[in-house]
């Protein structure tokens, strides 16, 4: 199970442009963790969302779907960015 989802978490961050703007994303998740900043940290969440919208909108692919990628990145993803949320606000 948790082996379907790494597969399923790995095919929705496939495309160049998915990947710079997580990329982006990263980086302004970075500057968030260091100005203990929730705006830039939610800023660059979504700007890493942007790119499975973008994916899916150019291949109409159900596995680029922005819904279909909840679920990987609710066991993957989701429960680091609540860990920075947690660190931003009882670290300020």
């Amino acid at each position: 199970m948790i082996y379907t989802y790494l597969k399923d978490f790995i095919v929705c961050h496939n495309g160049i442009v998915n990947k710079l703007f997580h990329i982006i994303g990263f980086t302004i998740i970075g500057f968030a963790l260091v100005e203990k900043s929730l705006v830039l940290l939610i800023l660059g969440g979504l700007t890493q969302e942007l790119g499975h919208f973008y994916q899916y909108s150019k291949t109409n692919n159900i596995k680029y779907s922005p819904l279909y990628c909840v679920k990987p990145q609710a066991l993957f993803a989701y429960p680091i960015f609540l860990l920075m949320v947690f660190y931003i606000i009882f670290t300020r």
